[in-house]
């Protein structure tokens, strides 16, 4: 199965259904495998394997939570924990509200939360209990901000901020600067920065958003962005190099944003929101411009998924179709099969706390780099 290109808005739902993602119950153990690695030595260690039948979907790396387990999540197979030695896998059987799940999170009570296609799901180390506000819901991205609130990306519903009362919905409809009203149908990412801010990254061609508590602020590309077709969604009834805004408010003297479709976000240590991009590579924000980094720069794909920043100061990108990106502020680092990733479509990043990178790709896998060797960590069986 290669992974597949973005080029339309028919890509939201593919996306979202290759993306996903209360009760008591006992997780079952995976069973731990021989695998040979490049000194030629065997190491015994766990694996990731299918327990359900899906087939040939994504691994993603969630979270570290506090005590330093690894979760993650493959769509129909639930939750996976990583303790260091094992495996213990999570499903509707132990409690979980559904099989499809997203975004992992730890909140400030320590409470683990999953992101499902039927909402939100705790887990207290013991039992798992359902949000039921929230039932209903297919979760995109997950976040609790600093006063404890819970944002959440909804899938065709924009984003929703909850309370532990109640729900309000945000970006379910707004204004784009080129096309008017919308519905805005993917927030792929949330993020809180060092300021306060509350940035939203859409996977549907509405840029970023920036939440200072009271306003949202959008960010999208500039217009010769539209007008030469870079978003691919012109039509026989709409002429690209005629497209103007539909209001007043566009400054085409200011700095943009590279590219409407944001798959994820970081800010770095030096407070810079970074932002990984469908086909304009990664993109920097210093609070003031935009910076571009793309193939002049060294950075060669496109479709960047993931973006991390680790523990020395090196940014990680995952991409589609070329592994992963390592820049040190100064070059890039391209690693892919031929280094021992296991599969050249990685969709996400991980560091645990010993400073090892954890990789999620396409087709059921999982790699960890440890600065010198790529080992595996799943395996794809039927």
């Amino acid at each position: 199965m290669k992974a597949y290109r973005f080029k339309n808005p028919a890509f939201s739902l593919l996306l979202a259904s290759t993306l996903f993602t209360s009760c008591n119950g006992q997780a079952s153990k995976i069973q731990t495998t021989n695998i040979k690695i490049s000194t030629s030595k065997k190491e015994q260690h766990s694996k990731i394997v299918r327990t359900l039948g899906t087939q040939c979907e994504n691994v993603s790396c969630e979270l570290l939570d506090k005590d330093g387990n690894l979760w993650f999540s493959i769509r129909g197979e639930g939750a996976y924990r990583y303790d260091g030695k094992s495996f213990t896998n999570f499903t509707n059987k132990d409690g979980l509200c559904n099989n499809d799940i997203g975004p992992i999170i730890q909140d400030k009570s320590g409470n683990i939360l999953f992101g499902t296609k039927r909402g939100i799901c705790k887990y207290d180390g013991k039992k798992f209990i359902h949000i039921p506000e929230t039932d209903l819901l297919s979760i995109t991205s997950l976040f609790e901000d600093r006063d404890g609130n819970l944002w959440f990306g909804v899938f065709d519903r924009g984003v929703y901020r909850y309370d532990g009362t109640n729900l309000t919905n945000f970006l379910y409809k707004y204004e784009h600067t080129f096309y008017g009203d919308k519905h805005e149908k993917f927030i792929s990412d949330i993020i809180q920065d060092k300021n306060g801010n509350i940035w939203f990254s859409s996977w549907n061609g509405g840029g970023v958003w920036k939440y200072d508590g009271k306003n949202f602020k959008n960010f999208l590309p500039s217009l010769d962005y539209y007008k030469t077709n870079q978003d691919n969604r012109s039509n026989n009834t709409q002429n690209s190099s005629n497209i103007i805004p539909n209001n007043n408010s566009f400054n085409q003297t200011q700095e943009y944003i590279s590219d409407d479709m944001i798959f994820s976000m970081t800010e770095d240590h030096l407070g810079n929101i970074w932002f990984a991009t469908r086909n304009h590579g990664v993109c920097r924000f210093d609070g003031k411009i935009f910076t571009n980094y793309g193939t002049k720069e060294g950075f060669l794909s496109s479709n960047a998924y993931a973006i991390l920043e680790d523990q020395k100061g090196n940014l990680w990108i995952t991409t589609e179709d070329d592994g992963v990106w390592c820049y040190d502020g100064k070059t890039f680092k391209n690693f892919n099969e031929k280094d021992g990733l296991l599969n050249y479509p990685v969709m996400n990043v991980l560091e645990d706390k010993e400073g090892n990178l954890w990789f999620g790709t396409k087709w059921f896998g999982l790699s960890r780099f440890d600065g010198k060797t790529f080992t595996t960590f799943s395996q794809y069986e039927n």
